[in-house]
Protein backbone atom coordinates (compact mmCIF):
# COMPACT_ATOMS: atom_id res chain seq x y z
CA UNK A 1 0.00 0.00 0.00
CA UNK A 2 2.75 2.46 1.02
CA UNK A 3 4.75 1.48 -2.05
CA UNK A 4 1.72 2.31 -4.20
CA UNK A 5 1.59 5.81 -2.75
CA UNK A 6 5.20 6.45 -3.71
CA UNK A 7 4.87 5.39 -7.35
CA UNK A 8 6.05 8.05 -9.78
CA UNK A 9 3.68 9.63 -12.24
CA UNK A 10 5.06 8.45 -15.56
CA UNK A 11 4.55 10.30 -18.81
CA UNK A 12 1.76 8.72 -20.82
CA UNK A 13 2.82 7.19 -24.11
CA UNK A 14 -0.36 7.48 -26.17
CA UNK A 15 -1.03 7.70 -29.87
CA UNK A 16 -2.11 10.97 -31.47
CA UNK A 17 -5.85 11.22 -30.98
CA UNK A 18 -5.54 9.94 -27.41
CA UNK A 19 -6.12 12.04 -24.34
CA UNK A 20 -4.53 12.96 -21.04
CA UNK A 21 -5.87 14.62 -17.91
CA UNK A 22 -4.40 17.39 -15.75
CA UNK A 23 -3.16 15.83 -12.50
CA UNK A 24 -2.06 19.04 -10.77
CA UNK A 25 -4.30 21.78 -9.38
CA UNK A 26 -3.77 23.63 -12.68
CA UNK A 27 -1.33 23.96 -15.54
CA UNK A 28 -0.62 26.66 -18.10
CA UNK A 29 -1.04 25.82 -21.79
CA UNK A 30 2.10 27.21 -23.45
CA UNK A 31 2.38 28.47 -27.05
CA UNK A 32 5.68 26.58 -27.40
CA UNK A 33 7.41 23.69 -25.62
CA UNK A 34 9.06 25.99 -23.07
CA UNK A 35 8.25 27.36 -19.62
CA UNK A 36 9.21 30.82 -20.89
CA UNK A 37 6.74 30.72 -23.82
CA UNK A 38 3.50 32.72 -23.92
CA UNK A 39 0.70 31.23 -21.80
CA UNK A 40 -2.42 30.73 -23.93
CA UNK A 41 -4.77 29.39 -21.24
CA UNK A 42 -4.88 27.66 -17.86
CA UNK A 43 -6.23 24.10 -17.56
CA UNK A 44 -7.56 22.86 -14.20
CA UNK A 45 -7.31 19.60 -12.28
CA UNK A 46 -8.93 16.70 -14.16
CA UNK A 47 -9.45 18.71 -17.40
CA UNK A 48 -9.23 16.54 -20.50
CA UNK A 49 -6.57 17.41 -23.11
CA UNK A 50 -6.47 15.84 -26.57
CA UNK A 51 -3.02 14.65 -27.66
CA UNK A 52 -2.14 15.94 -31.12
CA UNK A 53 1.15 14.05 -31.22
CA UNK A 54 2.33 10.93 -29.41
CA UNK A 55 5.83 12.38 -29.16
CA UNK A 56 7.40 14.35 -26.36
CA UNK A 57 8.81 17.79 -27.21
CA UNK A 58 11.49 18.81 -24.66
CA UNK A 59 9.37 17.54 -21.77
CA UNK A 60 6.03 18.76 -23.19
CA UNK A 61 3.07 17.21 -25.02
CA UNK A 62 1.44 18.98 -27.96
CA UNK A 63 -2.26 19.11 -27.10
CA UNK A 64 -5.63 20.61 -27.97
CA UNK A 65 -7.78 22.07 -25.19
CA UNK A 66 -11.34 23.42 -25.21
CA UNK A 67 -11.04 26.72 -23.33
CA UNK A 68 -14.15 28.91 -23.02
CA UNK A 69 -15.67 27.31 -26.14
CA UNK A 70 -12.50 27.92 -28.17
CA UNK A 71 -10.19 25.12 -29.27
CA UNK A 72 -6.62 26.01 -28.26
CA UNK A 73 -3.53 24.12 -29.35
CA UNK A 74 -0.39 24.33 -27.26
CA UNK A 75 2.00 22.49 -24.98
CA UNK A 76 1.74 21.14 -21.42
CA UNK A 77 4.51 19.67 -19.21
CA UNK A 78 4.35 15.86 -19.33
CA UNK A 79 5.04 15.58 -15.57
CA UNK A 80 1.62 16.91 -14.62
CA UNK A 81 -0.65 15.09 -17.05
CA UNK A 82 -1.58 11.44 -17.34
CA UNK A 83 -4.36 8.90 -17.36
CA UNK A 84 -7.27 9.71 -15.07
CA UNK A 85 -8.95 6.64 -13.64
CA UNK A 86 -12.12 6.79 -11.54
CA UNK A 87 -11.28 7.72 -7.96
CA UNK A 88 -7.58 7.86 -8.79
CA UNK A 89 -5.39 8.68 -5.84
CA UNK A 90 -2.77 11.27 -6.54
CA UNK A 91 0.62 9.63 -6.29
CA UNK A 92 4.08 11.08 -6.35
CA UNK A 93 7.67 10.04 -6.00
CA UNK A 94 9.87 12.16 -3.76
CA UNK A 95 13.55 13.11 -3.91
CA UNK A 96 13.88 15.95 -1.38
CA UNK A 97 12.73 17.20 2.02
CA UNK A 98 12.05 20.75 3.18
CA UNK A 99 14.74 21.79 5.64
CA UNK A 100 12.52 24.60 6.95
CA UNK A 101 9.03 26.01 6.39
CA UNK A 102 8.76 27.62 2.94
CA UNK A 103 6.38 29.44 0.61
CA UNK A 104 5.65 27.69 -2.68
CA UNK A 105 5.39 30.15 -5.55
CA UNK A 106 3.43 29.74 -8.76
CA UNK A 107 5.51 28.40 -11.69
CA UNK A 108 4.46 31.41 -13.78
CA UNK A 109 4.62 34.36 -11.37
CA UNK A 110 5.57 35.29 -7.80
CA UNK A 111 2.17 34.60 -6.24
CA UNK A 112 2.26 32.27 -3.21
CA UNK A 113 0.34 29.03 -3.77
CA UNK A 114 0.75 27.75 -0.20
CA UNK A 115 3.24 27.40 2.65
CA UNK A 116 4.64 23.97 3.44
CA UNK A 117 6.08 23.08 6.86
CA UNK A 118 9.56 21.74 7.57
CA UNK A 119 9.94 18.02 6.83
CA UNK A 120 7.45 17.82 3.94
CA UNK A 121 8.64 15.59 1.08
CA UNK A 122 8.67 17.06 -2.44
CA UNK A 123 9.81 16.04 -5.93
CA UNK A 124 12.38 18.24 -7.71
CA UNK A 125 11.22 17.54 -11.26
CA UNK A 126 13.83 19.67 -13.01
CA UNK A 127 16.68 18.43 -10.82
CA UNK A 128 18.74 20.14 -8.13
CA UNK A 129 20.94 23.14 -8.91
CA UNK A 130 22.59 24.54 -5.78
CA UNK A 131 23.34 27.85 -7.55
CA UNK A 132 19.72 28.51 -8.62
CA UNK A 133 17.53 30.86 -6.60
CA UNK A 134 14.45 28.65 -7.05
CA UNK A 135 13.78 25.00 -7.85
CA UNK A 136 10.75 23.53 -9.61
CA UNK A 137 8.81 21.19 -7.30
CA UNK A 138 5.70 19.10 -7.34
CA UNK A 139 4.00 17.94 -4.19
CA UNK A 140 0.66 16.90 -2.75
CA UNK A 141 -1.29 19.55 -0.86
CA UNK A 142 -4.93 19.37 0.14
CA UNK A 143 -5.31 16.08 -1.75
CA UNK A 144 -4.15 17.56 -5.06
CA UNK A 145 -0.92 17.25 -6.99
CA UNK A 146 0.52 20.73 -7.34
CA UNK A 147 3.56 22.28 -9.00
CA UNK A 148 5.45 25.40 -8.05
CA UNK A 149 8.80 26.96 -7.22
CA UNK A 150 10.64 26.96 -3.92
CA UNK A 151 13.75 28.76 -2.69
CA UNK A 152 16.78 26.49 -3.08
CA UNK A 153 18.00 26.93 0.50
CA UNK A 154 14.69 25.53 1.84
CA UNK A 155 15.26 22.13 0.18
CA UNK A 156 17.50 19.24 1.14
CA UNK A 157 17.73 16.78 -1.78
CA UNK A 158 18.09 13.08 -1.05
CA UNK A 159 21.66 11.82 -1.26
CA UNK A 160 23.22 15.27 -1.59
CA UNK A 161 25.49 16.27 1.27
CA UNK A 162 26.70 19.88 0.93
CA UNK A 163 29.81 19.13 3.04
CA UNK A 164 30.67 16.23 0.72
CA UNK A 165 30.25 18.47 -2.36
CA UNK A 166 32.61 21.09 -0.83
CA UNK A 167 35.11 18.38 0.14
CA UNK A 168 35.14 16.83 -3.33
CA UNK A 169 35.52 20.27 -4.94
CA UNK A 170 38.46 21.06 -2.62
CA UNK A 171 40.13 17.71 -3.38
CA UNK A 172 39.75 18.20 -7.14
CA UNK A 173 41.22 21.72 -6.84
CA UNK A 174 44.16 20.42 -4.77
CA UNK A 175 44.89 17.60 -7.23
CA UNK A 176 44.76 20.09 -10.12
CA UNK A 177 47.25 22.39 -8.36
CA UNK A 178 49.59 19.46 -7.64
CA UNK A 179 49.46 18.35 -11.28
CA UNK A 180 50.18 21.90 -12.47
CA UNK A 181 53.08 22.30 -10.02
CA UNK A 182 54.48 18.90 -10.98
CA UNK A 183 54.32 19.88 -14.65
CA UNK A 184 56.07 23.24 -13.99
CA UNK A 185 58.79 21.56 -11.87
CA UNK A 186 59.35 18.87 -14.50
CA UNK A 187 59.59 21.53 -17.22
CA UNK A 188 62.20 23.52 -15.21
CA UNK A 189 64.23 20.39 -14.56
CA UNK A 190 64.07 19.48 -18.26
CA UNK A 191 65.26 23.02 -19.17
CA UNK A 192 68.24 22.75 -16.77
CA UNK A 193 69.30 19.41 -18.26
CA UNK A 194 69.40 20.95 -21.74
CA UNK A 195 71.78 23.73 -20.70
Amino acid sequence: MLLGLLVAICPLAAPAGGEVFVLSNSTPIYAEASYSAEILAEASYNDRLALLSPEEFDGFYYISYNFENNQITGYVPIEIVGEKADEQELVLSYNATLSNSADILSPTDDSVLCTLPKGVRVFLYEGYNQKADYLAVRFIHGGQLMIGRIRTEAVKPDGVNPALIVSITAIVALVTIIIILFGVTKKKRHSKLKT
